[in-house]
């Protein structure tokens, strides 16, 4: 028979261990706010975001890298250009899926797009997009379009950890 004290001992590391597994973020949150006040190790909030696995923090493509967190597009020469949402949804779902062919319905659902009935609407943020980020509008080397088939990215990708 189980006594009140070994109860109570096993709901506390219960607990505790949902809350850990809860509270990654806020964990993140809290040691950032405290790093300004402590001697944290260097290397410290790296190892706990591949620790925890909180995901890439970005993406370096090309003469490019989209940072996720402030939603922000920098050239190689620390010039930031502004994404609407929709193109950095757009630009997100091929960067993901670099070298492969996607069609406007898999943009649209990938995107969440919410105007399925006008799917040319992807045409018109692709051509925007391009506008921001290829050299040469006339002869696009990254966001490319496969006749017929659909849009995709021709560039090496790096994950951004």
């Amino acid at each position: 028979m189980t006594s009140g004290h070994q109860l109570q001992r096993i709901d506390s590391s219960t607990a505790g261990h949902l809350m850990a597994q809860a509270h990654k973020e806020l964990f993140m949150h809290t040691a950032s706010a405290t790093h300004a006040r402590s001697a944290i190790p260097k290397g410290f909030f790296a190892s706990a975001r591949s620790a925890f696995n909180l995901g890439p923090q970005g993406f370096k493509f090309a003469d490019w890298e989209l940072r996720l967190r402030s939603r922000s597009l920098i050239s190689d020469t620390g010039h930031e250009v502004g994404l609407t949402k929709t193109e950095f949804a757009l630009l997100l779902v091929l960067l993901k899926c670099p070298r492969q062919i996607m069609s406007r319905e898999q943009i649209m659902d990938m995107t969440q797009a919410e105007d399925e009935v006008f799917d040319r609407a992807i045409d018109v943020q692709m051509l925007r997009l391009r506008r921001k980020v290829e050299p040469s509008n006339r002869a696009p080397t990254l966001l490319k379009t496969k006749r017929g088939a659909g849009y995709f990215l021709d560039a090496d990708v790096q994950v951004l950890a």
